[in-house]
């Protein structure tokens, strides 16, 4: 009997499986590159974070009309700005990755955004409703069972813009108190008005589309760049920036017939998109609102799963990307649309057991709004002069979505809403981002030292500045690839068996404990001060259980990973670096090794003066170049080469055929952590060295090429 290895696929059946695996081989690099684009606009991200942060702490513990007061809303809305306009910083990353970060698809791919948002914002209108006084009806108050009490009403005037008031007959009812109003039949066949009878969020939506009747929810209407169109998060923006990025490569060296060769090349490019956005448009017009409805309810639906679950179910398929560098990718809908969450839904959806919790909350978290606008506002139409509050005066609060966006926001607002206010409301803000911390402040820094503790006692000096390093910039900046990949390369079941279960825990007991400290990228001690501390002593964001509780479980997680790598190290029998009694375990290059001991390459002593500095730069410059060199060699040699790009910590290659590929001669060159090849994507971990490697790849492959022509 054959065994399974044995049997010969034959037909139709080999052919498609050769025809999946090609597929699978194409996709990566694109997926690559898009990730890699993703880290553009995500490294503007602390800075911004900081200013954000900062400015807020200053301005709320600051009296109006101080400097305090100005310095801290510049810093505020300073960083704000940055975080309200990530659709169109993403457009720009994706097109500029896309064509190896060309200028020119930079500004095609903004012509485009705003072309396919003016397009929509064209096709958006308000619906005037003609109101039937006869089917007019107000809520007054809330009875003891929780449930809304309506009144019926009349008698209605037009003002001079042909709006409808309500002309109150009964003087006894103050019309300030009024906030929830509806059309219908009966009190049981209502849709929601507001005061100047436009449709809002709830039964119905002040938007309509000119292409259907259908109506789109309000929460799905922003302002994109000024510019008043669908709220797609980065959707969009990805999309168009693909879509500028085809258009350069496309048509970037075209040449026009004399008559209007003035718009040849690169001046044709934005042109072609100004069309090509077009189609787009109609598509975004006709499907996202049944996208974004859909991802809302995604995101309503896992924020109810019980006891951190969503949070640990999100970190278990985020961690097992980080080795394909997919991870962007995929938590991009969960941080920035609503996928991960809306403000206007969970007020929306709110029960009337959380409109009262929420209405306590926030009474209390800001007393002297409170006092002004809950004056003389009976019990049961608190929340709604609340919420009409918040959708009217703060749309950008209003409308924000994602989990990392709606932190922002309400850091930037949080005299105007808070986390615990929003916690009451059923908004965990904070499950997909927290857990981070809880294993980027001690719990891969110990497993570093439990590897560290695997290494003979007689190695242990020597390396133990590595590990160190790597430990520490793990806990400052939360950049894990030095540790993850020391042993996710030597033994990929530590990685995927004990560090991702453990940071999977982590996030559940984060989303358990409701934590809310926000973070850019990385989770690190950096983060934590500027979105813990900060929000926490500066303006009390959230509580201090939400502050301080993920320090506990960090603590928690401490020991978990130090004996978790401890034993899988010694009994699983890990070469970790120094373990084999190799000397050659530093990260540096050998050129910069011998230039900081005051000698060149070759061993010779580095003479004084400017012409010892000059042979270092040289002797460093030479080195990289020779290693560049080898590099392209191992890759199978120009020929093989399709495309050369870099991220934070990876050298990103696209190649014709990967198993041409020398992934044991590229490590042998030093500096590398570790090479993963899927197809014809090969990637390359050196931790910072990429980004000098990279240009003289690409320099090297051009005087390669051009010596063949």
């Amino acid at each position: 009997m054959k065994s399974f290895s044995s049997i010969e696929w034959k037909g139709s059946a080999k052919n498609s499986w050769e025809m999946f695996k090609k597929g699978c081989g194409n996709i990566m690099p694109t997926l690559s590159k898009l990730s890699k684009a993703f880290l553009l606009p995500i490294a503007l991200l602390p800075i911004a974070g900081v200013f954000l942060g900062v400015g807020s702490a200053i301005a709320s513990n600051s009296v109006d009309g101080t400097f305090g007061y100005f310095l801290g809303s510049l810093l505020n809305k300073m960083g704000d700005v940055c975080f309200g306009n990530l659709p169109v910083l993403f457009c720009i990353s994706v097109a500029l990755a896309y064509t190896k970060d060309s200028g020119i698809a930079a500004i095609t791919a903004v012509v485009g955004f705003l072309v396919m948002n003016g397009m929509q914002a064209a096709l958006l209108h308000t619906q005037q409703l003609n109101i039937d006084t006869t089917n007019l009806w107000v809520q007054t108050s809330i009875d003891e069972n929780g449930k809304a009490v309506w009144e019926h009403f009349t008698s209605v005037v037009v003002d001079a813009n042909g709006k409808g008031k309500i002309n109150w007959a009964d003087s006894s009812i103050n019309l300030q108190n009024i906030m929830a109003w509806g059309i219908g039949s009966s009190k049981d066949n209502l849709r929601m008005v507001n005061s100047n009878f436009e449709l809002i969020d709830g039964a119905g939506s002040v938007y309509y589309s000119l292409l259907w009747i259908n109506k789109i929810p309000n929460g799905l209407i922003t302002s994109n760049i000024g510019v008043n169109s669908l709220n797609t998060g980065v959707f969009a923006g990805i999309f168009v920036g693909a879509i500028a990025a085809k258009c350069y490569n496309k048509f970037h060296q075209t040449q026009l017939p004399s008559a209007i060769s003035f718009f040849s090349g690169t001046k044709l490019v934005p042109i072609v998109t100004f069309v090509a956005v077009i189609p787009l448009s109609f598509i975004f017009m006709f499907i996202w609102p049944y996208v974004g409805m859909g991802l809302a309810a995604f995101g309503q639906a896992s924020g109810k799963l019980p006891g951190g679950l969503d949070s640990f179910i999100y970190e278990v398929a985020e961690r097992s990307l980080v080795p394909f560098g997919l991870h962007h990718v995929f938590y991009a809908p969960l941080w920035w649309t609503n996928a991960g969450g809306s403000i206007a839904e969970a007020f929306n959806k709110a029960t009337p057991e959380q409109q009262a919790e929420f209405v306590k909350i926030w009474s209390a978290n800001h007393s002297v709004l409170a006092e002004t606008l809950l004056n003389g506002v009976s019990e049961g139409l608190k929340f709604q002069t609340i919420r009409n509050m918040i959708s009217s005066d703060y749309p950008e609060l209003w409308k924000s979505m994602g989990d990392q966006t709606m932190a922002y926001s309400v850091i930037a607002k949080i005299n105007i809403l808070n986390f615990t206010d929003l916690e009451a409301l059923g908004l965990n803000i904070g499950r997909f981002q927290s857990g981070k911390f809880g294993f980027m402040l001690l719990g891969l820094p110990m497993a570093g030292l439990a590897m560290w503790l695997n290494v003979p006692k007689e190695n242990r000096k020597e390396v133990m500045g590595i590990y160190f390093s790597a430990a520490f910039t793990c806990f400052l900046t939360g950049i894990t690839e030095p540790i993850e990949y020391t042993f996710l390369f030597l033994a990929p079941w530590l990685f995927y068996g004990v560090h991702m279960p453990l940071a999977a825990i982590s996030f559940l007991f984060a989303g358990l404990f409701k934590t809310h400290v926000s973070m850019t990228v990385s989770g690190g001690f950096i983060d934590y001060i500027v979105f813990g501390v900060i929000p926490y002593f500066g303006s009390k964001a959230m509580s201090a259980k939400s502050a301080f509780a993920i320090l506990g479980v960090s603590a928690a997680m401490a020991p978990a990973y130090f004996f978790g790598f401890y034993f899988a190290v010694k009994y699983g029998n890990v070469m970790v670096p120094g373990r084999d009694g190799s000397s050659n375990v530093q990260l540096a290059t050998k050129a910069e090794y011998k230039a900081s001991k005051g000698l060149n390459v070759d061993g010779s002593k580095i003479e004084d003066g400017k012409t010892s500095k000059a042979s270092a730069k040289d002797a460093v410059e030479e080195a990289r170049v020779q290693k560049a060199t080898k590099i392209i060699e191992f890759l199978g040699g120009e020929a093989n080469i399709v495309d050369v790009d870099a991220c934070a910590s990876r050298l990103r290659l696209t190649v014709k055929d990967g198993s041409l590929v020398d992934k044991d001669g590229i490590i042998s060159l030093g500096g590398a952590t570790g090479a993963l090849i899927r197809g014809t994507n090969v990637q390359v971990v050196y931790g910072g060295e990429q980004e000098a490697i990279k240009p003289r790849m690409i320099k090297i492959l051009d005087e390669q090429r051009k010596a063949k022509k």
